[in-house]
């Protein structure tokens, strides 16, 4: 039976921000708004609230919708549900969305900085510069 993993060891700052990433990964349905339900595969499956959410069967999640849930401090934290985690973008898609993440915060800085990002990769990994 399936059942929805919070991952509280990730968190994102921005809302705006996190919309822009997750468009920017190839998402392009998602809902905002506070507390809304998530979607579930199996009655039994505990009901589950979240603030952003990715209708089930838009983004490769055949089993569930996937979330993100406001925390006491602000931050979002991902939702998902356990038969998706490994099936959305082939097991990256946290990977690939922090990267994502992490780059639009990269360039508004430099854009606050009025500087220019130069992105190297090196391998599985992705080095960003801000040069001002």
């Amino acid at each position: 039976m399936s059942k929805y993993l919070t991952f509280t060891e990730i968190a994102f700052k921005d809302r705006e921000t996190l919309v822009t990433a997750l468009e920017d990964i190839g998402c392009r349905t998602i809902w905002c708004g506070v507390n809304l339900p998530m979607g579930r595969y199996y009655n039994e499956q505990t009901p589950q609230l979240a603030d952003l959410i990715l209708p089930r069967q838009t983004f490769g999640n055949p089993y569930g919708d996937i979330g993100f849930q406001r925390q006491a401090d602000q931050t979002l934290t991902p939702i998902i549900d356990d038969l998706d985690r490994n099936r959305v973008l082939k097991g990256q898609f946290l990977p690939k969305l922090r990267a994502a993440y992490h780059e639009r915060v990269v360039q508004q800085v430099a854009t606050r900085l009025r500087g220019t990002v130069q992105r190297v990769v090196e391998g599985n990994v992705i080095k960003l510069r801000v040069r001002y």
